[in-house]
């Protein structure tokens, strides 16, 4: 018998760390729920003008402990929610990334993300079996295909139109393709995800699925998407 598939939205963020989201990972659960998800990846910002890069150690404490309580809600409900992180950089150029497949152990042993370059965050997501994936990549332009596992299709407001553009950019570089919401609002109810096997307990089950798979089934607009596998999956 094949293994049930979860709905899941890796991109949703928080008010207990992302400035600009209206929702509490309480609220972000229950929307979820009522919206037909089975789960969710916390991927709350990392960015310089959240905090001075002395502060990093206590920044992290935040994203951990906003996360814990959203954990300890969702398992009451049972709803499964990951630990992610989104992290803005400014070299070579401003993006945001996604990092999926984070523990607590990697965010405290890990310096100020938000100092790294491109290929450095890369290598470091690389010697931790961390996926990095660019968000939205063409709200801004995207970055060295050399130096990421992914792009991002993006359900939010202006992002839909531009999902040619990420899929012939993916297909052209033999990069993972994800698809999430960017969730900051309980109004506004896109859909679109990944699905993932009952099997994956937490974020590191998530990326060791993916790098094994070398692709995730998406879904957005009421239909599911499949791509061939990125050029990282192992032979």
């Amino acid at each position: 018998m094949a293994e049930k598939m979860l709905k899941i939205d890796p991109h949703v963020h928080s008010n207990g760390i992302s400035h600009c989201s209206h929702v509490t990972c309480e609220e972000i659960i229950d929307e979820k729920i009522r919206l037909g998800y089975d789960g969710a990846v916390l991927a709350n910002h990392c960015q310089a003008w959240y905090y001075p890069q002395e502060e990093h150690g206590a920044f992290i404490e935040r994203v951990i402990e906003d996360f814990a309580r959203g954990k300890a809600y969702a398992d009451k409900k049972g709803f499964r929610f990951y630990l992610g992180l989104e992290v803005t950089l400014d070299e070579p150029h401003y993006a945001d990334w996604l990092l999926y497949g984070v523990t607590e152990d990697f965010l405290r042993k890990t310096p100020c993300l938000y100092t790294l370059t491109q290929k450095e965050l890369f290598e470091l997501c690389e010697e931790n079996g961390v996926l990095l994936v660019q968000a939205h990549p063409f709200r801004q332009s995207p970055c060295d295909p050399n130096f990421m596992h992914g792009v991002e299709i993006n359900c939010s407001d202006g992002d839909l139109d531009k999902i040619p553009l990420v899929e012939e950019y993916a297909k052209q570089h033999a990069l993972l393709i994800t698809c999430g919401t960017d969730y900051h609002f309980v109004e506004r109810t896109y859909c679109g995800g990944v699905y993932l096997p009952e099997s994956c307990h937490t974020a590191v089950d998530m990326a060791k699925y993916i790098r094994e798979k070398g692709s995730v089934t998406v879904f957005y607009e009421g239909k599911d998407h499949e791509y061939a596998p990125a050029r990282f999956v192992k032979k």
